[in-house]
């Protein structure tokens, strides 16, 4: 059963996916897909974000540039880019239940 809680997370996830489609193949810095997530949701707090982030990043559905090229980056200035099966996510070609609304 979906709360409440878990469809507002559920919507920012969703948002995180279709921005970063939006800009596919390349990336967006962090503070900035924080952004377009605030301007659906302006309650949406950064520490949630970053756990979403966190949470997208061990589903292997996006990656940050910066570690692939070596470079140390505070967060809020990381590009974070989708991968394959981020895009498929993105694109609603492959299922994900955790990301169903």
């Amino acid at each position: 059963m979906s709360t409440p809680e878990s469809i507002k997370i559920k919507q920012a996830r969703r948002q995180i996916f279709h921005n970063l489609d939006l800009v596919y193949p390349s990336g967006l810095f962090v503070r900035y897909l924080y952004q377009t997530v605030c301007a659906i949701d302006e309650m949406y707090d950064f520490n949630l974000f970053a756990k979403d982030i966190a949470y997208l990043r061990a589903k292997n559905y996006i990656y940050f540039i910066d570690d692939i090229v070596g470079v140390k980056s505070p967060f809020e200035r990381k590009i974070v880019k989708l991968t394959a099966s981020g895009k498929e996510i993105a694109e609603q070609t492959r299922a994900d239940p955790a990301l169903e609304i």
